[in-house]
């Protein structure tokens, strides 16, 4: 059974590394939570290694400089990766996509920059269809005819993110590249996907650690699909926020077991916010 937190110091024992998510977690929108950054300096003091990995489009270096010009400590992490650093290498190498593609969100893809592709506006000369994970959201039903032509075309979609839901800058809930490459998935499209829940994410993340076990690794998230299911298939301990993308009213121990029932997962610890 899932075991409700207040206050995440009543299981430091049971822990010596976090896997933490940003978006939902320490950052609402582009707005950060100060409780919840208070809570990961508290675990930095108390001998804690703290990680983040997040399943936006940012690339690492700028996650750093994001969370550095909004006065985060990056002393307190010892590693991070995020989507977009991913999704960058991948190109980097892959031979086989093609080299002009569609965007499918309407800001630059920062994470395309360096990469030898060309942005076009057109669908009929891209090779693949580019959606990523975006602090904003996306429109996905004004997107349908975009995923319905690209499926006629056979276009790959490549989705940076996985998130079908984020927080967005003013606490609303809205669809991320996830919901994109669900609808292109259910219409028959493929789909190459990059980021949370792959769980060669916290492998990697963990590596270099000499004494490393996972048992003693605690995965914090909002979301089932991403956070949750990385910390359940790397054999870690989960924590799920539920302030995050998934809408709980006040009954929140019948909505954490509707939730593993429907995830076919187990959640071991709940909390409504990171708090120390």
């Amino acid at each position: 059974m899932s075991q409700k937190l207040k206050y995440i110091s009543r299981i430091k024992d049971e822990f010596d590394t976090v896997i933490c998510g940003v978006n939902g977690v320490i950052m609402r929108g582009s707005q950060i939570d100060a409780a919840a950054l208070g809570t990961l300096i508290q675990m930095y003091r108390s001998g804690k290694r703290v990680m983040l990995s997040s399943n936006l489009s940012l690339r690492v270096g700028e996650l750093f400089g994001l969370l550095k010009s909004a006065g985060v400590p990056m002393n307190i992490f010892c590693a991070m990766i995020t989507a977009g650093e991913i999704a960058h290498f991948y190109l980097q190498n892959a031979s086989s996509l093609g080299r002009c593609y569609y965007n499918m969100t309407s800001l630059p893809s920062k994470m395309m920059f360096g990469l030898n592709y060309q942005k076009t506006r057109l669908l009929d000369k891209a090779h693949f269809v580019l959606a990523e994970t975006v602090a904003e959201g996306i429109n996905v039903e004004a997107q349908m005819p975009v995923l319905e032509q690209a499926l006629r075309r056979g276009l790959p979609l490549v989705c940076v993110g996985n998130n079908t839901s984020v927080v967005s800058d003013n606490g609303q809930i809205c669809a991320g590249a996830g919901a994109l490459a669900e609808q292109y998935a259910l219409l028959g499209g493929k789909v190459l996907s990059f980021g949370k829940p792959d769980v060669r994410i916290a492998a990697y993340l963990t590596e270099n650690i000499a004494d490393f076990q996972r048992s003693r690794c605690l995965v914090i998230g909002d979301g089932m699909a991403t956070d949750m299911r990385l910390g359940y298939n790397f054999k870690a301990q989960t924590l799920l926020l539920t302030s995050g993308v998934h809408q709980f009213s006040a009954d929140l121990g019948t909505q954490i077991n509707e939730l593993q029932a429907n995830y076919g997962l187990h959640v071991d610890y709940y909390a409504e916010t990171l708090q120390w």
